[in-house]
């Protein structure tokens, strides 16, 4: 146990190992600033004086969870080209918090960004990280790498020259080095690219080739684990998939058209899946592919099709996965991720306990955050939802957050059933 003082308690209750897949039963968690400082059975828990405890009994006790793929200035609204031409930019920085904080309530403590405007996330992550607006850990790719050539942007074309002047990588190894660079020096936590065209993009955005060369993206994964980042690679087409994982990017999104071949190269590379079906079920949704372009209903469909069986073979497999929702395409909001893991029980085949796993150890392992993250441990950072239902029995309960008792970050407790319930503590001035 730890010295007597000012500790946050949780007591009796039901914890998810996520490590073993297993529920612990009656547990008590100490913890000490934003550290787990004690797991152990209640039976040998020493109460301090100062402790301030929350009663868990018959609760299961989850580690925070992560989300690994959203887009925080993007809102899900399917007529996006309307709405860039009615949003001052500055208003993105607003947006891009009122999503993080719905993730947040919604149970997950870690959000991943895989594109946004540039400073918009890395500057809400020193905001988050320094307490002094409710919010998840972050962790920010900046605007991404994207190839000289792509058609993945949208929007007028004052927009999309202004994208292009911020994020479009000009060619060669050299230039790419240099790009990886940029992004870690204006805040990216990691890299984001992209080897195959878009789904949701114009008809010159194709799904089946990839415009890096090998060489550029074993030069960017050799920059960027040089410099500590990790990758994701937004990837649709087999061809684009295969060059991702044969270059040594650490997680693919999307995924869309693996096949086994490069189901295995991803299992012997250890390479995650994002797979973000909730993106793929939204699109489908007739509400919203009627918005549509005709052009994009066509790929939505194309694609769509043969997403969940492919998805469900890569599983089959042995290819690991991680929790990512694509959170503001189109239909798409921020704060649904719990839909994410009904997915992965319903369309790709994963246990309740599997699906939490991936949502947990396996989405820190993923982003390269295990030692922090993932799991509840002693030393780890106090991340922890308490869920008045078992999601082990029905994974539907994660899709409430009103039985959400406490989503607790770093120590502090956060929100409570679906509410924001933490604000920095206002400062005395003194003369």
């Amino acid at each position: 146990m730890t010295e007597d003082k000012q500790r946050l308690v949780i007591k009796s209750g039901r914890v998810f190992d996520s490590i073993n897949g297993k529920l612990l039963e009656n547990i008590t968690i100490v913890i000490v600033g934003n550290r787990i400082a004690w797991v152990g059975d209640d039976s040998n828990y020493e109460k301090g004086e100062k402790d301030k405890i929350i009663d868990a009994t018959n609760k299961v006790v989850l580690p925070g969870m992560i989300e690994t793929h959203v887009h925080l200035t993007a809102t899900g609204n399917p007529q996006s080209e309307r709405e860039y031409l009615r949003t001052k930019r500055d208003m993105y920085n607003y947006l891009a918090l009122d999503h993080a904080q719905k993730h947040l309530v919604s149970g997950f403590t870690c959000v991943r960004d895989c594109g946004a405007y540039k400073g918009v996330v890395s500057s809400l992550r020193r905001i988050l990280d320094q307490r002094i607006i409710a919010g998840p850990r972050l962790v920010a790719s900046e605007t991404g790498l994207g190839q000289w050539g792509n058609q993945e942007s949208i929007g007028p074309q004052a927009l999309l020259d202004a994208v292009r002047e911020e994020s479009v990588v000009t060619a060669g190894v050299d230039n790419v080095v240099y790009a990886v660079r940029e992004q870690k020096r204006l805040g990216a936590d990691f890299i984001k690219t992209l080897t195959t065209g878009g789904v949701l993009h114009g008809m010159e955005s194709k799904v089946s080739f990839s415009l890096w060369t090998d060489d550029e993206l074993e030069a960017m994964v050799t920059e960027a684990h040089r410099l500590g980042m990790h990758l994701a690679s937004h990837a649709h087409g087999n061809a684009g998939i295969i060059a991702a994982v044969k270059a040594g990017i650490d997680t693919i999104e999307h995924c869309s058209l693996v096949d086994e071949e490069a189901a295995k190269m991803m299992i012997d590379k250890g390479t995650y899946l994002v797979s973000t079906r909730s993106a793929i079920v939204c699109l489908a949704n007739p509400e919203i592919i009627n918005q549509l372009p005709p052009e994009i209903q066509k790929k939505i469909i194309e694609v769509g099709s043969q997403a969940k069986d492919n998805h469900k073979m890569a599983f089959e497999k042995g290819v690991k996965f991680a929790i990512g929702t694509d959170a503001g395409t189109p239909g798409n909001y921020h704060g649904n991720t719990g839909h994410e893991l009904q997915f992965m029980v319903e369309d790709i085949g994963m246990t309740p306990k599997q699906a939490l796993q991936a949502a947990t150890i396996e989405g820190a392992k993923a982003i390269w955050l295990e030692d922090k993250i993932g799991s509840i441990e002693k030393g780890k950072l106090a991340d922890i939802v308490i869920c008045e239902k078992n999601p082990l029995e029905d994974i539907t309960a994660i899709t409430d957050i009103s039985s959400l008792s406490y989503v607790i970050k770093d120590g502090i407790v956060m929100a409570k059933k679906g509410a924001i319930t933490y604000f920095s503590p206002i400062q005395q001035m003194t003369k």
